[in-house]
């Protein structure tokens, strides 16, 4: 306790966006907090914001177009809208050495991975880095939000298994930035594998990223998941480029 007070006021909490001074676990400041949305009412099958599911018909809660070419996972959590504040978080914690920004961000992970949870997902596992991304980094973001969820979202005593290597991406592939949905699929196609598949055999898989964009990398990870005997996989991403 008294080591954790004094590195409080050391290195007191800030902004993930701005910097600015806020108050412990909390995420962004009361500016920043302006600029960020949170997804409510999104399709269950692309986690894009929509008006009109088909929740009164058959339940699934996707839209027109996920009901005619559905995504591979079952379910999608998206949490924030990418944009504003929520990018400006997301890189830093990414690429501005901030790993202890995983701790807010991944507070705000915690209930989308609490109701995956609750809908009886028992395995989780993130989306992984190239290990030369890796060794750059020295961190996966997406395994640090996990586990700060994961922690965050205990509901039972019963423990889901987390499995922080399961898949291994074995293509060091460029950053996608502005490609179109087509040609991420082609780059992300047969980047990943499953390291040991005995772990996935009729296991229903959370899979966590932090960005969400067309879902090409998380429909590529699924698609080995699955080829590789997992019963179900959902998603769940800090954040959805809408």
């Amino acid at each position: 306790m008294l080591l954790q007070l004094v590195a409080r006021l050391l290195w007191p909490a800030r902004c993930a966006a701005c910097n600015a001074f806020v108050p412990e676990s909390t995420a962004f400041c009361e500016n920043c907090a302006l600029l960020v949305s949170e997804l409510e009412q999104v399709c269950h099958g692309c986690g894009l914001p929509t008006s009109e599911t088909d929740d009164g018909r058959s339940g699934s809660g996707r839209c027109h177009g996920c009901r005619a070419k559905p995504l591979p996972f079952s379910r999608v959590w998206p949490v924030l809208a990418y944009g504003g504040a929520t990018t400006e978080a997301v890189l830093h914690l990414k690429h501005g050495r901030r790993r202890h920004l995983a701790r807010p961000l991944g507070a705000l992970l915690a209930p989308a991975v609490g109701a995956a949870l609750d809908s009886g997902v028992n395995t989780l596992c993130p989306v992984p880095l190239h290990p030369r991304r890796l060794r750059q980094r020295g961190f996966n973001q997406a395994l640090e939000l996990l586990r700060v969820a994961e922690r965050l979202s205990r509901r039972t005593a019963t423990r889901p298994l987390l499995v922080p290597d399961g898949l291994r991406r074995i293509r060091d592939t460029p950053a996608l930035g502005w490609e179109s949905p087509a040609s991420r699929r082609r780059i992300v196609a047969g980047a990943f594998s499953v390291k040991r598949p005995e772990w996935t055999k009729g296991r229903r898989i959370l899979l966590v990223d932090d960005v969400m964009t067309t879902g090409a990398t998380l429909a590529e990870c699924t698609r080995v998941l699955l080829k590789a005997g997992a019963a179900e996989v959902q998603v769940v991403a800090l954040a959805r480029v809408v």
